[in-house]
């Protein structure tokens, strides 16, 4: 499919609800209604869902066209979230959808079973038995084969065909050849077999329903974790009000034992939260005044008033299901070879059975085989499987990924992930904590340790940077005067240039105090010896003097060391990049078991190694939670951003991590290459099933085996097919991560 080349003001993109589709023959209509309109850029869309995403450009077409596009196809679209509503809707919608086939199947059942004996047993005489046959199979072709018919009606007014047709005329032509051979006393009537086909495809399509309302279970889950009401304080007063009603700036009361229902700021009360929904920890989180909690975690003992910070639809919890909801909306490259296929699949398999329909009545002058084979090619080629391998494994995987803090966005990152060789580690912020101390405080000759400490304070104030903190933390223990800085120069790879009332601060490495013309002669053995032990040592300078040494350390995670292992127990190589000093990212290096080390590397060459690696191959993964991690997790197959991190970096990423474990990348790759191997053996399946059972269905084999396929079977064949794709991506759900 070209694309378009647009400016990103330009471009805009809508979820639309579509109903009508039963296979990836309509999956492909779809996608090909949409793109025929002029303006759109991309559209996908995902079978299993029921939805489709369209990039488009807003200056050249709108909504209301695409949807006018895909609705002169023969299907149903609306915006997602108008006319069904929230997420929330969707699965109220599936619930209806899995009722009516349930009660197509009760129905078609209790009519099917006198037909089959009236067909089989010479209960009455042959007429009267015709004529029972009639007035039960008319019923049950029509109520139970409605949805097909019907489906078929509209492809037939577009020109065009999908599974629908298949079933339509499959059945169909069961039913008429009924007629017929009633009419002319014949012994053959294909009541039976008609109404056996659509009570197997409607068996088919509850139990892939049901099956499809598990794979979304994941989105069901974080549904549940808000509460639909608030209580809020007006005047004194408790108001319970919908959550979509509540904007930021209100006050709520969270009791105890109560979920949280919107992220807010607490303004009065203690009480320990639980965030494992969240973070992955088990123990509560302590909540005093100044905290922030979020919506969907539970409160604990004590009583809680805060100030509410964001809207229902801009919640972290909301946040999270739609980055889970548009994982499994998008679709896995994998997925276009079957719809190539698919657009040429049931133009060929009605080919196919004109062909046999032909050769056993004009050729073999066996009609009623004839019209056995036709009906059974028609029936058992329905490409559901197609249409299901791939969108069934996604919608788990990435359900399953959500459940374990491992938020996917795209399909895409599934299948590379899977295809990883080589894992690149940030240091600080991954490996680590982030959050490091001042160690030692190494003053200069003829400064004082406060003297020292105030000076590195004084730039760090305004810094972001993760070494910033602890150092404005000893000086305020220490109840230093720290002077105040009023602008701030990253200089990066380096360290900072602070001005302030005539003063100036510099804090950083060798290269920056070469670049100020700072002798730092006296502090060089120091700093090595530093670096060697894993500190980081910053020299610091006021007005030009150097003030000293403060070494920060920031320790290893709990879990770092195990998830390095984890890694390389995938047959990966995990290599650590910093922008760090290399002593001091050896030693961290040699404490986690990782061999491979680059340090002392600027943003851009982060970036430069891994082109590098991919030159050289490899498939790459970057693992990082800072801004300067942000051009190396684009540039890389896949970028892997520790949630605790920042916004430039999680927008950069392919998946995101909730929480700091790193275990969770392993378990993240372990997650992937299973989503993969599933789509893998759903297309084989479907691929082998169709190119096994068309030429048996067309009877290819009759004359030299005896091997057939009746009707019902071949109806039988095609509901197992697609129930084994489904089924086979649920096992997903029981995958061991960790």
């Amino acid at each position: 499919m070209a694309r378009l080349e647009l400016p990103m003001e330009q471009m805009s993109s809508a979820v639309l609800d579509v109903q009508g589709m039963h296979c990836a023959s309509c999956v492909a209509r779809v996608e090909q209604a949409a793109t025929s309109v002029a303006g759109v850029h991309e559209a996908r869309v995902n079978l299993a869902t029921e939805r489709a995403t369209v990039n488009y450009d807003r200056a050249r077409t709108d909504e209301v066209q695409i949807i006018a596009a895909i609705e002169q196809s023969g299907y149903h679209a609306t915006i997602a979230g108008r006319e069904r509503g929230a997420p929330a809707d969707h699965l109220d919608h599936s619930a209806r959808e899995l009722r009516g086939w349930r009660w197509r199947l009760v129905i078609g059942t209790l009519l099917l079973v006198p037909l089959v004996g009236l067909s089989h047993f010479a209960l009455v005489s042959h007429t009267v038995g015709g004529w029972l046959q009639v007035a039960l199979a008319t019923p049950l072709t029509v109520y139970v084969g409605w949805p097909y018919f019907a489906g078929a009606w509209r492809r037939l007014r577009h020109g065009s065909t999908s599974m629908d047709t298949l079933i339509a005329l499959g059945t169909g032509m069961a039913y008429i050849g009924g007629i017929v051979g009633l009419a002319r006393d014949l012994h053959e009537m294909y009541f039976a077999d008609g109404a056996m086909i659509l009570v197997f495809i409607t068996l088919g399509k509850l139990l892939e329903a049901k099956a499809k309302g598990r794979a979304s279970a994941a989105v069901r889950k974080l549904l549940d974790l808000a509460p639909p009401q608030a209580t809020v304080l007006r005047h004194g007063q408790r108001v319970d009000v919908p959550v979509g009603d509540v904007r930021p700036g209100a006050t709520i009361l969270v009791l105890p034992g109560a979920k949280v229902p919107l992220d807010g700021r607490v303004i009065s009360g203690n009480s320990a939260v639980d965030q494992s929904w969240l973070t992955g920890e088990s123990l509560p989180a302590d909540k005093a005044p100044g905290d922030e909690i979020l919506a969907g975690t539970i409160n604990g003992h004590g009583a809680l008033t805060a100030e509410v910070l964001r809207a229902a639809g801009e919640t972290a919890l909301q946040q999270v299901i739609e980055l889970v909801q548009h994982a499994q909306e998008s679709k896995a490259d994998v997925q276009r070879l079957a719809d190539r296929v698919v657009t040429y699949f049931v133009p060929v398999v009605l080919g196919l059975a004109i062909v046999s329909f032909s050769a056993w009545g004009l050729a073999a002058g066996d009609w009623s085989m004839a019209v056995s084979a036709a009906i059974a090619v028609l029936v058992v080629a329905c490409p559901c499987a197609l249409g299901l391998a791939t969108p069934t494994a996604v919608m788990v995987g990435s359900g399953r990924g959500a459940e374990n803090g491992i938020l996917i966005k795209e399909a895409h990152a599934l299948e590379v992930a899977g295809q990883l060789t080589t894992i690149v580690l940030d240091k600080t912020g991954t490996i680590t904590t982030g959050k490091a101390e001042v160690t030692r405080l190494s003053p200069a000759s003829g400064v004082e340790e406060d003297e020292l400490l105030a000076a590195a304070a004084a730039p760090q104030r305004l810094s972001q940077h993760p070494l910033a903190a602890p150092i404005v933390a000893a000086a305020e223990a220490r109840k230093v005067d720290i002077s105040t800085a009023d602008e701030l120069q990253v200089v990066a790879g380096q360290g900072v240039r602070a001005t302030g009332g005539g003063h100036v601060w510099l804090a950083g490495n060798e290269r920056l105090m070469a670049a100020e013309g700072i002798d730092y002669a006296e502090k060089k053995g120091e700093l090595q010896a530093l670096r060697a032990g894993g500190q980081t040592p910053l020299l610091v300078t006021a007005d030009g003097r150097l003030m000293g040494i403060v070494a920060v350390a920031d320790v290893a995670a709990p879990y770092s060391r195990d998830a390095v292992e984890m890694l390389k127990q995938q047959r990966l190589t995990v290599r650590l990049l910093s922008g760090d000093h290399q002593a001091t990212a050896q030693a961290l290096a040699a404490l986690v078991g990782i061999s491979h080390v680059r340090a002392g590397v600027l943003p851009g060459d982060k970036e430069a190694e891994i082109r590098r690696l991919q030159a050289a191959g490899e498939v790459v993964a970057m693992v990082g939670d800072g801004i300067n991690d942000a051009p190396a997790l684009a540039a890389a197959d896949l970028g892997i951003a520790i949630g605790s991190g920042s916004d430039v970096a999680i927008e950069a990423a392919d998946i995101v991590l909730v929480g700091q474990d790193l275990r969770a990348v392993a378990c993240a790759v372990t997650l992937a290459r299973a989503t993969l191997r599933t789509i893998r053996q759903n297309l084989a399946w479907a691929f082998f099933y169709n190119a096994l059972l068309l030429p048996v269905a067309a009877g290819a084999f009759v004359p030299f085996f005896g091997l057939r396929l009746p009707p019902a079977a071949a109806a039988a064949a095609m509901a197992a097919s697609s129930v084994s794709v489904v089924g086979n991506s649920l096992l997903l759900r029981r995958r061991r991560l960790m």
